[in-house]
């Protein structure tokens, strides 16, 4: 933190802010989904990945392999994912994202950015740059911050 804590404090309030009026006006959306949260963060993985193992998958969500299976069998059910046998070793499972699963994950991500599109319309031009430039600050400063761990 900076010497004047008070400009990170309120950064990060205005930072909590934003993000629960997003999920507020979210909540709707996810609700209407009809997944649980492990499947939503399952398939959030599973399209992360590209491709997973269900071992893998387990590894990712720290959750054990019966539980991992369970989750794909789901999301399978459901039109979200499929499963198939490794070529190179039939005992792993590969697990993939359907196009409905990934279609799915666009539609929130989204509604998302159309809220903040709304909102971006209606912050004046000095403002939007200075946020522009803050944000972009901030991203970078993740960014390093990923790549050291």
């Amino acid at each position: 933190m900076r010497p004047d804590r008070e400009i990170d404090e309120a950064i990060i309030d205005d930072y909590k802010r934003v993000s629960s009026t997003l999920e507020q006006l979210s909540l709707p959306m996810w609700l209407k989904l009809g997944l649980s949260m492990p499947q939503l963060k399952a398939l959030v993985a599973v399209i992360g990945a590209e491709e997973i193992t269900v071992t893998g998958l387990g590894c990712e969500l720290s959750i054990g392999q019966p539980s991992a299976s369970l989750l794909v069998d789901q999301l399978v059910q459901r039109g979200y994912a499929q499963r198939r046998s490794d070529p190179a070793d039939r005992r792993r499972v590969i697990v993939t994202a359907t196009a409905a699963g990934r279609e799915l994950l666009e539609e929130l991500r989204h509604g998302r950015r159309q809220t903040l599109e709304d909102w971006l319309a209606g912050v004046d031009d000095e403002d939007a740059a200075a946020l522009a430039r803050g944000l972009h600050a901030l991203a970078e400063a993740a960014t390093r911050s990923a790549e050291r761990k």
